[in-house]
Formats: C-alpha cells, structure tokens, sequence
C-alpha cells in the first residue's frame, strides 16, 4: 500500500514536465491572455508592461502574456499565430493592416461593446482607421505621424531664429548649414528598404500635394508622385543627405540626430522625448524643435501622413470578454494619461491638460495640427505587396539606377499586375 501512494506521488511530481503548459503557475479559474506588441516606439515594454500589471491587479482572474517584436516583425508574427493553434488573443494594428486583417476575418466587430464615452471622448480621427465597412474592429491606441526635427542651435549659428515655412526654406537652410561648416549632412531619413521608407516619401508626397491613389482606387505615383522622389533624389545628390540614409530605419536617424550629426529628419512622436533625454542624446530641450512637415511653397502650408495603430481582439480568442476588457483598459482615457510621457492620449480633453502638455506643448501642438489634416497610405488588401514593390523602385532612384521617373512608372506597372 506504501510503494502505491509513494508510485502515484512520483508520478503527480513528474506530471508538469510532460504536461506543456507555462512555466509559471496560475490559479485554477484564471483566463489566460497573449498580447503581442511592438517593441520600439509609442509606448515602450516598460509602458505596456506596467499597464498589464495594473490591469491584472484590477483582474485577478486574468493573466495577461505580453511578448514584444520589431514592427517589422509585427504582421508577420500575427500572421503566422493567427494561422497555427496557438493564435494571440489581443495585438496592435498598424492602421495600413486592418483592411487586411478584416478581409481575413482576423478581427473581431465590437461595434456593439464600445462604451459611449469611448466614442465621444477619443478624437474623432482615430476612429476612422479602426472602423472597417461600419463596423468598429479595433480601439485606437495611439494616433501618430512623422513631425519634422530640426536643431534649433544649428539653425541659430547660419542665422535662422524661426523653423522653415516651406519646403523649398528647409532646403534652403541645409544648403547654407553644409556651406558655412556647421554640419556635414544636413539631413537624415530613414530610407532603408522597409515601411519607414515609404513613411517618409509620403510625407514628402504629401507636401507636394501627390497621392498613392485617385478617386477610383488608380495608382498615381508616376504622376503625381515625381517631384517628391526628385526631391530625395536631389538631396542625396547634392550632398545634402547622410548617405547611410538608404540603411537607416527610425532608431537609427534618432541616433545621428542626437549625437548632433544632422539638423533635419524626420520621425515619429516618441522621439520628442529621447531627443533630450541625457542618456539617449546629447542635445539639451531647448536645442530640439518639432513641428509639422511645411508644405511646398504654394501647395500648402504643411503636411502629415499617418501613422496611427489600434488594439483588436482576434476572432480565435478563446477568451473574447476579456480580451476586450484588456485593450480597453490599455486605451482608457486614465491609463494613457499616465503613461503619456511618450506618446500623447487619444483622448480630446487630454490636449487641454496643463500636466499632459507640461513638458510637450511643442509635440501636442504638431498633434493638433497633424491630426486634423494628416492623410493616410492605402488601405488595400494587398497593400504589403504594394507597398514592397514602391520601397524597391523608390530605393533604384535613390541608388541611381533608374531616374524618379522611370522608376515611378515602372512601378505603378508592376502594382497593377499584382
């Protein structure tokens, strides 16, 4: 009788190194969530996971997995879970995705379940990417675009006391910063074959009044797209852009511009804060500006191409109730206040709250202006192939091997045959 009770004990000690389940142990009853995230950018882990760590005080019964990949990584990851038996429950979207996404019946309609004052308090921009044929299948986290950086103690030196107004200025300033020595290379982008070059073009695209497309759905890079990329062209050519440019992805231009190697790039909200952070930069607050791309003299007066990414709950979550509770929390209007020390809230009444702005009025007065007139890549099912054919040929331009141009029709070509 001994030998069986100490057999059946052995054996219930052996049974989790068979049993496949998470190192860590739960409480019996606890709905277990995973949440995949970005791992640069916005919000940072840290951010997140302190989030999720209030979030599961206030739960008890939930327990939330965080895991974090580059945003290169970011679809393909969800992608690849989402096809296997081990989905996510809960991801971030970046907003070019969601028409993807939906037309795979990845995401799951909350339409029915978004609380009122969710929809009457988040500003009204960040609904628009997150809703899909009507239906509402994402919470907007956080809204962003590309603002222009520039060093103010640079610009100071060649005798300019206020930040360009046009395009045709910002080139103008970068001529005479080179000419008279204070830097080599003007300006840094991230032109890398990847998203962010594409980010950046359409920024450029923007400001001379392109489009990816017309009304119909037409791609019109080969018209209305050239002078942006003779614009990128030129800058390289003449010596105005750091060369490393066409390897750089956003980190890396935050890295030159805060050892103070460049006096213009362009780049997403969060590095408003590590621009003068003393561990990440060696420029001080009142030497960074940031404002809204100018536009072209005579087009407009700015411009701003979104970058916005929202929370979805995926269709194969096995735990849908709680998976909405989860990125609604991490969106609620209380939880974005107190981590807004890198990103600005979704929330309206937020731009008005003299301990938000403390410290960012300069950034939530580029946001207010920047979501009021940003435009939007496509939003297409296929737009990763789109988007991978445009950074090949926007990147033969820049290498030099085909002229704006012939690279632009024969890209607008190509896309057409997808």
């Amino acid at each position: 009788m001994k030998k069986g009770v100490v057999f059946v004990l052995c054996l219930l000690c052996l049974m989790p190194l068979f049993s496949g389940g998470k190192k860590e142990s739960v409480a019996a009853g606890t709905v277990e969530l995973r949440f995949l995230g970005m791992a640069q950018a916005s919000y940072s882990e840290q951010n997140v996971n302190d989030m999720t760590a209030d979030f599961m005080k206030d739960h008890p019964n939930i327990k939330v997995y965080t895991e974090f990949v580059p945003y290169e990584d970011l679809r393909n990851k969800t992608l690849l879970a989402y096809g296997s038996n081990n989905s996510y429950d809960a991801v971030l979207v970046d907003d070019i995705w969601y028409t993807e996404y939906d037309s795979k019946g990845m995401l799951r309609d909350i339409t029915s379940e978004v609380p009122q004052e969710y929809r009457d308090g988040v500003l009204q921009g960040g609904w628009n990417f997150v809703t899909k044929g009507g239906r509402v299948v994402g919470m907007p986290w956080f809204l962003d675009a590309m603002y222009l950086f520039y060093n103010k103690t640079m610009l100071a030196k060649a005798g300019y006391n206020a930040p360009p107004k046009s395009i045709e200025e910002m080139i103008d300033m970068g001529r005479a910063l080179k000419a008279r020595g204070i830097v080599q290379y003007p300006f840094v982008f991230s032109l890398a074959q990847a998203e962010a070059l594409i980010c950046v073009y359409a920024n450029f695209l923007e400001a001379y009044g392109g489009s990816f497309q017309d009304k119909a759905g037409n791609y019109t890079l080969d018209t209305t797209g050239v002078k942006a990329l003779e614009l990128l062209v030129n800058l390289k050519n003449e010596g105005l852009l750091n060369p490393n440019s066409l390897e750089y992805l956003e980190e890396d231009v935050r890295r030159v511009f805060s050892t103070a190697d460049a006096a213009f790039t362009l780049n997403w909200a969060y590095m408003d804060a590590l621009a003068s952070d003393p561990a990440e930069s060696v420029l001080k607050a009142d030497e960074v500006g940031i404002m809204v791309l100018p536009g072209a003299r005579g087009v407009k007066d700015f411009a701003a191409m979104s970058g916005s990414m929202g929370l979805s709950v995926l269709t194969k979550s096995k735990y849908p109730k709680e998976a909405l509770e989860y990125i609604l929390y991490l969106s609620s209007k209380p939880v974005q206040d107190k981590h807004s020390d890198l990103q600005l809230p979704v929330w309206t009444a937020s731009y008005d709250d003299p301990k938000i702005r403390a410290g960012h009025e300069d950034l939530a007065d580029a946001a207010k202006l920047a979501f009021s007139i940003m435009n939007v890549r496509p939003s297409v099912p296929d737009y990763q192939e789109v988007s991978s054919v445009f950074q090949e040929y926007i990147q033969m331009a820049l290498y030099g091997t085909k002229n704006p141009q012939q690279a632009l029709t024969e890209a607008v070509q190509k896309v057409k045959g997808l």
